[in-house]
């Protein structure tokens, strides 16, 4: 394990990281996308992941993105660097086990062909979550990097992931998985359990109970996958720690990111309470398609003669629209500067643009000047 003690850098050179949460359809994934490339317009060298399974992240930065970090090209004028990572679901796990056990290949191969990791691989609530925090970690070990920008799921749950790390640590550090370790010597006949006394009988007891619950080879699969966890527990538990260190850390920022509606109002609420019993707090919301006012374009075309009316119809219903929008965006600010006073706010305006890439652009520009507001 000695090799990954120092898998981050100092504290005085680890890379300050955001965490953009918020629920799903309020533009989460566009603005994660955009405050890291207006991080690397101002020279900064940012990383921007994601562990939103539906690979908004590729169609945002125009570029193919996987689960290795990928430099995402910029116009030569830019200073800094920008790098993306959007684990799969489908290799994120092989890859993070191929770091973990890269000294136990023989492990490495049981690992994977035992039908319940093959499982849990694929099913199991929160293993992409946390499969892609740790590939974050080896990210940062491998790159300089000045800012990490994290886009989580876009769900109520999106903030688990900070809190995962933790919790797998400490299962990790406990009895179980020594236990199911030594288990798994018995299953397949490597350890003495004829002998013992009265702490062999009463595991020979609860070996009995748990086959007759799941079946035989249920467990003697359970018992051989934490077996094959035993032998890197230790690694693995200090992996989760500096995971856990990296996006759960005192300098770490949440910015909070909504829409003009209810729903995304009430889901801000829930995240920030939670932030709250994580012992953290939110820095920023950054309100999306939350115009201040109509665009210059809609006068100056309803004031031209040669518009069609059914062009003019058209423009006053989507004008219509957006004063709606702007209109429920000034009641969530003014009800967000009385529930939340400490948190900033930022408003950016609907993008009219087709490409993800074109609206990432625009809102980049829009956040470039707003940076502080955010807190960075």
């Amino acid at each position: 394990m000695s090799d990954d003690r120092d898998l981050l850098p100092a504290a005085g050179r680890r890379p300050e990281v955001i965490v953009c949460a918020g629920g799903g359809g309020v533009g989460k994934t566009t603005t994660s996308a955009a405050l890291a490339l207006a991080l690397a317009w101002q020279g900064k060298r940012t990383l921007v992941v994601t562990v939103d399974p539906a690979r908004r992240l590729a169609d945002a930065m125009d570029t193919p993105i996987g689960s290795e970090p990928k430099r995402v090209p910029l116009d030569p004028s830019v200073k800094g660097e920008l790098w993306a990572l959007m684990p799969d679901p489908r290799v994120a796990m092989r890859t993070f086990i191929e770091h973990l056990f890269k000294n136990e290949p023989e492990a490495k191969a049981r690992l994977v062909q035992n039908p319940i990791f093959l499982v849990m691989e694929d099913a199991v609530a929160g293993v992409h979550e946390l499969v892609s925090v740790m590939l974050v970690v080896r990210a940062v070990s491998e790159i300089a990097l000045d800012v990490v920008v994290v886009d989580t799921a876009p769900s109520r749950y999106a903030l688990d992931l900070v809190s995962y790390p933790g919790r797998l640590a400490a299962l990790l550090e406990g009895r179980a998985v020594a236990w199911f370790g030594s288990l798994a010597q018995r299953a397949t006949g490597d350890g003495d359990s004829e002998h013992g006394g009265v702490l062999a009988w009463g595991r020979r007891k609860v070996e009995g109970a748990l086959g007759r619950v799941l079946g035989a080879r249920v467990i003697t699969d359970v018992a051989n996958l934490f077996g094959e966890l035993a032998r890197v527990r230790l690694r693995f538990a200090q992996l989760a720690r500096q995971a856990e260190e990296l996006v759960l850390g005192e300098a770490t920022k949440f910015v909070l990111v909504a829409a003009p509606s209810g729903a995304a109002g009430a889901d801000l609420h829930y995240l920030a309470r939670k932030l709250e019993r994580l012992g953290r707090e939110a820095t920023a919301v950054v309100l999306n398609r939350a115009d201040d006012a109509a665009p210059p374009w809609v006068d100056e075309l309803l004031a031209d003669e040669a518009a069609t009316p059914a062009l003019v119809a058209a423009v006053r219903q989507l004008e219509e629209e957006r004063a709606a929008r702007t209109r429920a965006a000034d009641a969530m600010a003014s009800e967000l500067a009385t529930s939340l006073p400490k948190l900033r706010q930022l408003r950016l305006p609907t993008i009219a643009a087709e490409h993800p890439a074109a609206i990432v652009g625009a809102l980049a520009g829009e956040l470039a000047r707003h940076l502080g507001a955010l807190g960075v």
